[in-house]
């Protein structure tokens, strides 16, 4: 193996250990966020508290997160592409619609095996108004991810985008049926009623 490879890969897998150690940091200071988050409030935590909850200076902190809000939807946001790639990957030929409900039915999985941390993080948006607004563009952002995915199982862009479109509301109806029950029934199971109330007849 040549010097020039060696030198190469030796590049790559530096490149590679900062990044899994970014991502590492980027968790630590989420975790912290949010423990704060739960404890005091969204809007009563500053951010220099996060920064020394790490023991780190506030100025690092803006090296890994551009703004508190986030600490919040960092990750969120990373789950829109998750949920992209499980529609695609439904078999070939199965309705759109059920294509959506059984890739959020996987989602609904995973607030039911982290059920307090889930419900915790869904009362935090939605009773925060500056995570709300933000849920917003979450929303958005998973908009245009799942319309590209679905599109191969449409007729035509309008059809995927009100899809789409329905299928994030009727996720967001079920989540907050799940939190306001205080989350005594399966999210799984709120989920295929509500996705029922709109499936084609």
């Amino acid at each position: 193996m040549s010097s020039i490879t060696l030198s190469v890969m030796g590049t790559v897998d530096r490149t590679e250990l900062r990044e899994r150690t970014r991502k590492v940091v980027r968790e630590e200071i989420a975790e912290a966020a949010f423990a704060l988050f739960v404890r005091q409030g969204f809007e009563q935590t500053t951010v220099e508290e996060i920064a020394e909850a790490v023991g780190m200076s506030r100025r690092s902190f803006f090296r890994y997160f551009p703004t508190k809000e986030d600490t919040v939807f960092g990750y969120l946001y990373d789950m829109g592409q998750q949920l992209a790639d499980m529609v695609s990957a439904r078999p070939t030929g199965e309705p759109p619609w059920t294509a959506l409900r059984k890739s959020f039915a996987v989602l609904c999985k995973g607030f039911e095996m982290r059920s307090e941390t889930a419900t915790e993080l869904l009362n935090l948006i939605f009773s925060t108004p500056t995570l709300r607004a933000r849920h917003q563009d979450k929303q958005d952002h998973w908009r245009k991810l799942l319309t590209e995915a679905l599109r191969t199982r449409t007729s035509t862009p309008l059809e995927a985008d009100v899809l789409v479109s329905s299928a994030l509301a009727v996720f967001d109806v079920a989540c907050r049926q799940w939190l306001e029950q205080g989350a005594k029934e399966k999210p799984q199971v709120l989920l295929e009623r509500a996705f029922a109330v709109l499936a084609p007849r």
